[in-house]
């Protein structure tokens, strides 16, 4: 099947849109990204981080579940897990039973569980809250984004245009930077300019027209910006295919949308693409009516793709180079609403996992029954759990990153 001049364009159109170039791009002067030097002035085996955005919200109570507290059960009439349900941790606290696989994690001392985690003054928005997730900055309003400030100060001198991801899903204020941009990859199969059938030598043909099309030594100054990106879109696609042709799928993901996206990170990681930072997301937690039958379906879709994505890595022989954070904006508030759900809350769990990390349990599960008008107290600010991992594990200078120093936790 040949490739009309119609969908080529359209096709060319897309590779642009669905890469996410939006801001500055920076390469080195004539290297194209992904080349052989920067993989290696980057390190295929440099540390690799992980963070999973687990968006409206997440119910911590009911993840990480208070079930021998006083005031759980009374709050929750209709919404609690008994006892007999919960994956216990100790005589304390357990996992939600959807969490088998991080369970088992844990009891493998691979999963750290952060437990109270917030900020001073929380917000209750969505937005303002991720927001401030996203810049690590709960006292002002800023444009970096904590992993753009980190790329900028710790990895200005890597050349490779794939040291960041956003996979799955719209980019976001993490990666937020004056210097760099971040490419978003929808999924790996959309990243082909022709259709297989097409014949070789008009791959070819076409493939030089486009290059043609976007060659900026051709253009004048107004579009010689957006004719490089075209450029760089290209090879970045042509590099990724390259990198992803010999993965062996030696588990079987699930067919959720998470799980599709950290298949994606497994695939990138086992063809040494040098990434340093991938970001994905699972939504639908603003669990505000009905919520013990979504929460449970969600939690599950996370412990499956998060376990697949492990036992992944250990096939590759990756599992140590990998440190794995899920978060959410804020958890909910203690008592269940008339409705069969929970509104916004403050603290919740972060879960850290990785062949490296010390599991256990860290910081202390807040009170039950002494609250801040209806909301957890929180217990270990979130910029100590980022400064943690800028400094530990990704070894870059946490304190340009965070704009000063914070409590350092042992995970890792």
């Amino acid at each position: 099947m040949k490739l009309t001049r119609r969908d080529f364009l359209i096709k060319g159109t897309a590779l642009l849109a669905t890469l996410g170039f939006g801001g500055p791009m920076v390469f080195a002067e004539n290297e194209p990204p992904l080349s052989s030097a920067a993989s290696t002035e980057l390190g295929v085996e440099s540390p690799v981080l992980v963070v999973i955005q687990m968006s409206g919200g997440n119910d911590g109570i009911n993840t990480l579940i208070p079930y021998g507290m006083g005031g759980y059960f009374d709050s929750r009439p209709t919404l609690n897990i008994t006892q007999s349900e919960v994956l216990a941790i100790n005589n304390e606290v357990g996992l939600h039973p959807s969490l088998t696989k991080l369970n088992e994690l844990y009891q493998g001392g691979k999963l750290a569980i952060i437990q109270g985690v917030g900020y001073p003054k929380p917000d209750h928005s969505h937005f303002r809250s991720m927001e401030i997730w996203q810049t690590a900055a709960p006292d002002k309003f800023i444009r970096s984004g904590w992993l753009g400030r980190y790329i900028e100060s710790s990895l200005s001198k890597d050349r490779n245009y794939l040291r960041a991801l956003q996979v799955g899903s719209n980019a976001n204020k993490s990666f937020n930077s004056d210097l760099i941009n971040v490419p978003v990859i929808q999924s790996i199969e959309n990243y082909n300019l022709f259709d297989p059938k097409t014949p070789k030598a008009d791959q070819n043909r076409l493939a030089k027209a486009f290059l043609d099309m976007y060659d900026p030594d051709r253009q004048g100054t107004q579009i010689k910006v957006t004719c490089q990106r075209g450029t760089d879109a290209y090879q970045s696609v042509e590099a990724i295919h390259s990198l992803t042709n010999g993965y062996q799928n030696k588990v079987e993901y699930p067919k959720t949308n998470i799980a599709r996206d950290l298949q994606v990170v497994s695939k990138l990681l086992a063809g040494k693409s040098g990434t340093r930072v991938f970001y994905v997301e699972l939504g639908g937690f603003d669990d505000h009516i009905q919520e013990k039958e979504q929460h449970a379906k969600l939690l599950k879709q996370l412990d499956e793709a998060i376990g697949t994505f492990y036992a992944d890595l250990e096939t590759q022989g990756l599992h140590e180079r990998v440190v794995t954070m899920a978060f959410s904006e804020f958890g909910r508030r203690v008592k269940e609403n008339g409705n069969g759900g929970t509104d916004h809350g403050t603290a919740a769990p972060v879960f850290i996992l990785g062949g490296k990390v010390k599991g256990g349990m860290y910081g202390v599960m807040p009170s039950l029954t002494n609250l801040d008008n209806g909301d957890l107290k929180y217990e270990v600010d979130f910029r100590s759990v980022y400064y943690t991992l800028v400094d530990n594990w990704l070894k870059g200078d946490a304190n340009t990153v965070m704009n000063g120093a914070y409590e350092k936790l042992g995970f890792i």
